[in-house]
């Protein structure tokens, strides 16, 4: 599994897949480092100027300099690393490939996990690259703790997990990019809807019934914006108001990638 782990590091490479995230993931980091501005006052205070806004003590500007780049960038990196791991995964059921792979001793399910975490991995290491600069930087020139983001990373992870199990599970009875994408993305555009249900579906739908679907497609489905709003509360409080979305996504991930493997084990090519 670990070969093609690597490999498929090296794949997404390759296809410049890689490079272009990477890419927009340093000018994302040099945008933000070049609107926040860490200045000594005369009786030696620190304020911190973003954009043209009113300078602010750190202890207030930097949660809201965390909270902004997450808020920017959080969706930006879900989508993109979406787009970027479909082909990772859909390229395993290619012709070629099969017999490449599949033809070996090593079980289809470890090539196939290999590859999921090597997306789980591109998808870190981007929103390390445009989000850690400027958290060192803060941290550096104001001695405010700025920890806060790699739990951010760990929260964001999940949501981008149970996003590509979905892409995963899709990819297995059709071939190509389009319906894998498309299905992650839907229940990525869906998330915030059923957070929010009572001013959005239970104003379309007023019999018990039909609430009642809309509810259990809540609690099964990931909890995509409400992992994202964790992040903030969690950068700007320093605690985890609930775990209830962490655990019920971490679920649904595994779930879904347990039958997309066994699946995968009992398929014919």
């Amino acid at each position: 599994m670990f070969a093609t782990y690597l490999n498929s590091l090296h794949e997404s490479m390759s296809r410049r897949v890689a490079l272009v995230l990477f890419g927009v993931a340093i000018l994302v980091a040099v945008a933000f480092n070049a609107v926040v501005h860490v200045r000594t006052l005369a009786d030696g205070a620190t304020t911190i100027v973003v954009g043209t806004q009113s300078p602010a003590p750190p202890v207030i500007a930097v949660p809201s300099v965390l909270e902004s780049d997450l808020r920017a960038t959080g969706s930006l990196w879900l989508l993109l690393a979406i787009f970027a791991a479909a082909p990772l995964l859909t390229a395993t059921l290619e012709k070629g490939w099969l017999e490449l792979t599949f033809s070996k001793g090593t079980a289809r399910w470890r090539i196939f996990l290999g590859r999921f975490v090597a997306s789980l991995t591109l998808y870190s290491m981007t929103f390390v690259v445009a989000t850690l600069p400027v958290a060192l930087r803060l941290w550096w020139m104001t001695g405010i703790g700025t920890w806060q983001v790699g739990v951010a990373l760990v929260i964001q992870t999940f949501s981008f997990a149970a996003l590509l199990a979905v892409t995963a599970l899709v990819t297995l009875p059709q071939k190509g990019v389009a319906l894998p994408i498309i299905a992650s993305v839907a229940i990525w555009l869906l998330s915030p809807s059923l957070a929010m249900r009572q001013e959005t579906f239970y104003r379309i739908f007023s019999s018990h019934l039909a609430r009642g679907i809309v509810d259990w497609a809540y609690r099964i489905l990931p909890k995509c914006s409400e992992l994202e709003d964790l992040c903030v509360s969690f950068i700007q409080g320093g605690a985890i108001a609930s775990w209830w979305p962490i655990w019920s996504t971490g679920v649904f991930t595994l779930a879904v990638l347990g039958l997309t493997l066994w699946l995968l084990e009992r398929k014919s090519f």
